[in-house]
């Protein structure tokens, strides 16, 4: 019976030593399982992969929860608003482009602004381009910044893959019906890569902690855990921070002044001049390529809404606002005064008010309707 009993323990390790190795499937698995709390409870898959897998409260209730665990700070995520196209309007002839970050990425935005055929949304976390516009259409684009990834942007070390002068001058960049989609950079280019980067995987460990621990079933004595320490010790993930009315989990990156995208990290006047001097450069290349208008819109960090008198706020977003020579789709003043709360408390992002405030400022916008 023993004997029984350690071939089959032997056995289910390999299993799992195996699917840890297998990384399309572990992506495949992280793509499920951190993305179900977005589909409604009556579309859940009741599959057995959904059931064994899909099973984790690491980003239900929040990021910024899923790395802390602190049970006082779980708030269950209020699903974005879908924006489709309606088919039914008559056409304009315009395409708006907007590059951004997580703040916008895997929304549906096709109908949300007035004037448009088509989004096309491209997230500049991964590798894209470069961009080919169809010359037949009307193309405008939004350069979207979390206020935290604003400070060191370099238009030149952006992932984007850039035309050079030699092609603007050939007009290459325009190909008509061209449709823009992210890249997947690193792929192993032949059959012995794939089998080397399998069984030589750097992130073998992380996977197995994926499988093995990052299950529903371990939620309550994680958070145990996490009060017991907070409480006794104050101890708190390096990532993460306690707002100072403790009504919300902030990023720990824009809070301590000696990181680079910290909302109380001192900029100096030749720091900022550089970073406008990038938007300028990305505004002139934007526009070369065949945008008919770049525009800027900064989304400003929890912290500098909620609790931005914690320590010295270095007004980052209002000091680029009020220099840079591109068109502003600015909502810092009506974020302040908003009565509403306008970010998840236990998240990174905005919530849903959030971002539908920025969707009404950027539709008030005259630039996109009279040109």
């Amino acid at each position: 019976m023993r004997r029984i009993y350690l071939t089959v323990l032997l056995m289910g390790s390999v299993a799992i030593l195996l699917t840890a190795m297998n990384q399309s499937f572990i992506n495949k698995v992280k793509q499920d399982r951190y993305f179900d709390h977005l589909t409604p409870e009556e579309a859940t898959n009741h599959s057995f992969y959904h059931k064994v897998f899909v099973r984790s409260d690491h980003w239900r209730y929040g990021d910024l929860y899923g790395l802390c665990f602190l049970p006082a700070y779980k708030f269950k995520l209020e699903p974005f608003r879908k924006y489709p196209h309606n088919d039914k309007l008559a056409g304009t002839n315009r395409v708006l482009y907007i590059i951004g970050d997580s703040y916008l990425a895997d929304k549906e935005l096709d109908g949300a602004f007035k004037g448009f055929d088509r989004v096309v949304f491209l997230d500049d976390r991964f590798p894209f381009g470069p961009l080919a516009l169809d010359s037949n259409k009307q193309n405008f684009l939004i350069l979207e910044f979390a206020e935290r990834n604003l400070n060191g942007y370099d238009f030149k070390k952006t992932s984007e893959a850039k035309w050079t002068s030699a092609d603007l001058e050939g007009k290459l960049n325009f190909q008509t019906g061209y449709q823009p989609v992210s890249g997947a950079a690193g792929l192993p280019a032949n059959l012995w890569e794939r089998i080397n980067r399998i069984l030589f995987n750097k992130d073998l460990s992380r996977n197995l902690e994926l499988l093995l621990f990052d299950d529903r079933a371990f939620t309550p004595l994680k958070e145990m855990k996490a009060a017991f320490n907070y409480k006794i010790t104050g101890s708190l993930p390096k990532e993460v921070a306690v707002s100072t009315d403790k009504s919300r989990l902030l990023m720990n990156a824009t809070i301590d002044p000696g990181n680079k995208q910290s909302a109380f990290r001192q900029i100096g006047s030749e720091e900022l001049d550089g970073l406008l001097g990038n938007l300028q450069q990305a505004q002139q290349y934007y526009r070369a390529i065949g945008f008919k208008t770049v525009s800027l819109a900064i989304i400003p960090n929890p912290v500098s809404i909620y609790d931005a008198k914690r320590m010295t706020y270095n007004h980052l977003l209002e000091r680029v606002e009020k220099k840079t020579t591109l068109p502003v789709i600015s909502i810092w003043d009506d974020f302040k005064k908003a009565p509403q709360n306008l970010y998840y408390r236990s998240d990174t992002h905005w919530n849903p008010s959030g971002m539908d405030s920025w969707i009404t400022e950027v539709n008030k916008k005259q630039i996109y309707r009279n040109l």
